[in-house]
Order: C-alpha cells, then structure tokens, then sequence
C-alpha cells in the first residue's frame, strides 16, 4: 500500500473549530504558520472521485481592482463577476478570457481581497499577493467531505454556493470544493 505526506494548507494550522461553523471557515484558517500536524493518507481510494473539474485558482491582493488590471489589459481577461460575502469577510472578483462561459464549465481566475481583519488579511502580511487556493467542482460537498473523513466545515461561498476548505492539502497550498450543478446536456 502507498501512502502520500499531506501538510496543511499554508504551511500552518487549522484553527479548532474550522470545520464545525462554516459560516466564516475562510477567516478562521491559520495563515501564519504553527506546528506542522502532518499524516499520512492512503491512496489506495481513487483520487478523483467525485472532483469533476478545476472550477477556479485563486490569489490573495490587497486591492482587487488593482490586481485585475494587469490581468485584463496585459491577458486580456474579462471581469465576468464581483461580489462580497460578507460571512466570510471578503471580496471576490472573477476574472475569465473574453467569450468564456466560466458558468458553463470553463474555469476561471479568482482575485480574494479582504475587507478586514481575518484569514486573508494574515496571509497577505505573511506571504504577499499571490496564489492563495485552488478550487474543484464537486456534485455534492457533504458526501465529498465525509467520503475523505471531513465533517462540517461548509460555508456559503461566492454565488451562493456550498463550499469548503479541506483539512489538508498537499505542498502547501490550499485546497477548495465548491458544489455545482452539473451543466445541461
């Protein structure tokens, strides 16, 4: 049997409680580092199952106008939506290639601004604007979670969406499901 070394996203801790009251799961995640609670997971279960895309990669800025600016002149992305969720503390801008459907599938990028003291805030003073999260479509969050051992921890995301951090994640970075519908046929 193989088994894989799995670390916590950024390096750091999970504060007590993340995964049992969603609501502000973004703002309770450690980014300032702690004691490394590393374990071993067995690969022997299929690794995809249930994931059925990349959905968005995310960074952290302090000020997302700003950084999706570079983004649109220089890559000729598009703006396709903003929002804050105020449970969470932040500001979500969405940005995807012109004549992109991110909602029919495509992927998309994600600029995360916070709009006050909380997990983002502590990751931009400790490691800078940069990559911040990876996201996968799931078809169900709860089942995904509790399949991999995970309970709790779902939280309203951007559109109104279920979402949710994993415990761990590997390399460091952190790892976000969100439940989407299936696209019609």
């Amino acid at each position: 049997m193989s088994s894989r070394r799995v670390v916590s996203a950024w390096g750091g801790s999970v504060e007590p409680g993340i995964m049992n009251d969603g609501g502000d799961a973004l703002n309770k995640v450690s980014a300032t580092g702690g004691s490394e609670s590393p374990f071993l997971a067995d690969t022997s279960r299929p690794r995809h199952e249930g994931v059925r895309k990349i959905d968005h990669v995310a960074m952290a800025a302090h000020d997302a106008d700003a950084s999706s600016q570079w983004f649109e002149e220089v890559l000729g992305l598009q703006r396709i939506h903003d929002e804050v969720v105020e449970d969470v503390g932040v500001r979500l801008l969405w940005l995807a290639p012109r004549n992109a459907m991110a909602e029919a599938g495509e992927a998309s990028l994600q600029i995360v601004q916070p709009l006050g003291p909380g997990a983002v805030a502590d990751f931009l003073a400790q490691k800078g604007e940069g990559l911040h999260h990876v996201c996968f479509a799931v078809d169900n969050a709860e089942d995904f979670l509790k399949s991999r051992g995970q309970v709790g921890g779902i939280f309203t995301g951007g559109y109104g969406l279920p979402c949710a951090f994993l415990k761990a994640a590997p390399d460091g970075i952190a790892v976000e499901i969100v439940q989407r519908e299936h696209p019609a046929s």
